[in-house]
């Protein structure tokens, strides 16, 4: 799934038994989905929303959906929330972001019922900072 938005080159990527799965197993439990751009490639960003499948021991985390994009823009992180409202039905989760602006305005834009939760090591981090 390749689109352009304004200048800036975004993919999403998803294995479609992933995205079966999620729907299942969502259909049965709350789920909390995790969501970072994890690391830069070239010059692209990579971001990943996960999720975990209480099915496993340890609750396994699996990928759901990837977005390999040129900026950190809320448009970017927008496109990779529509494809996943687009694909798993889904419009209202409980999504753990990291405290960038762009990520929490994306969620909030495309599911506005989402809750959403910081990752709580981002923000002891914030406070041994200060």
């Amino acid at each position: 799934m390749l689109e352009i938005t304004e200048d800036n080159q975004s993919v999403v990527v998803s294995l479609m038994d992933m995205v079966k799965d999620f729907r299942e197993l969502h259909h049965g439990e709350q789920l909390i989905l995790y969501y970072d751009t994890t690391f830069n490639m070239g010059d692209f960003y990579v971001s990943a929303l996960l999720y975990r499948h209480s099915v496993f021991e340890g609750s396994l985390v699996i990928p759901l959906l990837m977005l390999i994009h040129e900026r950190r823009t809320t448009e970017s992180h927008e496109l990779l929330f529509k494809w996943f409202v687009r694909l798993t039905a889904v419009k209202a989760i409980s999504c753990m972001v990291d405290r960038e602006k762009s990520t929490t305005n994306a969620v909030t834009a495309v599911m506005p019922t989402a809750t959403i939760v910081y990752y709580w090591n981002l923000i002891v981090g914030d406070i041994q900072v200060r």
